[in-house]
């Protein structure tokens, strides 16, 4: 067992240069920026010193001071970093050691709902390094599969089922599927079985690799998918947030249509358990009658909310409160109808690391009680 710091030190084989460091109580920044200068890419890319060091420290956090929040940021800047790797070399590693700690991490944290992702994202990982040399997943020797069995209650049928869609996911396009992100939004998301807990209700973590490769891809969308992809992505890491991306009715098109599990208590349970998102890559900004058209979307479909994602915006008189702004408020006196709008520079901030949940807040506070600024 255990017993003292030193123990610990010595368990994980930690070199003695970073023993005063972690001592320091902003030892987390230096740690990553120490770790950044001494290995780069190439040796975190695969198994080795560089990947050892890594969670070493970041279970250093976990066993000697119960810092599960600066464990999290050593490995978070590991995946970055493996990130990163690919898109300067265009080739596939596997970084399910990473996501499993995140993984690990958020239900020390109480972050089921997102911890049971993360185990996805893992999963997504496993399931192409196993399927290229045995086409099944490993389950004796991997890590991904007891705990998606034993801990997220997950049946052998869908695991195998899931395995299957992804590795048929990746060969159909290997180069998106660099993102296990990218992947997870391909397959259903019946995997989500569970309610958030109130401590993650507010937790926000994204990979903002992915959404700036995405923001990137946006001047040449023409057909407006990224931009679908994007929101749908950035909506989809709200713990309660069930999305679903490009449903067709008898009568009109959803971009996005997002249910609402599991939450009561802030201004999301407003918003009603449905609402709907419109998304306009266009070079102009959306105008009065793109907001009218989409509150006779919402009225029709009996949501109370809606997103608007707009590339420019929306029309003329923004900071006057004037035209399509001004529709916007009279829509929710008029009955209670809540139309918030995220433009580009919104997706920058997000891509920069704000917390969509906050910003989201904002905006229907704004709206709510007609806010001149917040």
């Amino acid at each position: 067992m255990i017993k003292n710091e030193e123990e610990v030190f010595t368990w994980l084989k930690i070199p003695d240069e970073y023993k005063d460091l972690l001592e320091e109580k902003d030892s987390t920044p230096q740690v990553i920026d120490k770790l950044k200068k001494k290995y780069d890419r190439k040796s975190i890319a695969f198994p080795g010193e560089a990947q050892n060091i890594y969670q070493s420290i970041a279970l250093y956090y976990r066993y000697t001071k119960n810092r599960y929040y600066q464990a999290w940021d050593i490995i978070s800047s590991l995946y970055e970093r493996m990130i990163k790797y690919q898109e300067e070399n265009g080739k596939w590693i596997h970084k399910g050691m990473p996501l499993v700690w995140l993984r690990d991490f958020s239900m020390l944290l109480g972050y089921r709902v997102i911890a049971k992702r993360y185990a996805m994202l893992t999963l997504c990982e496993d399931v192409i390094r196993d399927y290229k040399e045995k086409r099944s997943l490993d389950k004796k020797e991997g890590g991904i599969y007891f705990r998606l069995a034993y801990y997220h209650g997950m049946s052998d049928f869908e695991i195998d089922n899931y395995s299957d869609k992804i590795f048929k996911i990746y060969e159909k396009n290997s180069i998106k599927s660099l993102y296990p992100e990218w992947i997870l939004q391909e397959l259903d998301n019946d995997w989500i079985n569970n309610y958030p807990s109130s401590s993650e209700l507010y937790v926000y973590k994204p990979n903002l690799a992915y959404i700036q490769n995405l923001l990137k891809s946006l001047s040449n969308d023409k057909s407006g998918d990224n931009l679908e992809r994007l929101a749908e992505y950035i909506l989809s890491l709200v713990p309660g947030f069930r999305t679903y991306r490009k449903l067709r009715s008898e009568t009109t098109d959803y971009d996005i249509l997002c249910n609402i599990e599991g939450i009561s208590m802030d201004y999301r349970a407003e918003f009603g358990r449905y609402f709907i998102c419109e998304c306009k890559n266009w070079k102009a900004p959306a105008d009065v009658t793109v907001i009218l058209k989409f509150c006779s979307v919402l009225d029709s479909a009996k949501c109370k909310s809606g997103i608007i994602f707009s590339e420019k915006g929306i029309s003329a008189g923004k900071s006057k409160n004037k035209f399509a702004e001004r529709e916007l408020l009279k829509a929710f006196q008029r009955n209670g109808t809540t139309i918030l709008i995220v433009d580009h520079s919104d997706l920058e901030k997000i891509g920069e690391g704000q917390n969509l949940i906050t910003l989201l807040r904002n905006k229907y506070e704004k709206i709510r009680f007609d806010l001149s600024k917040q």
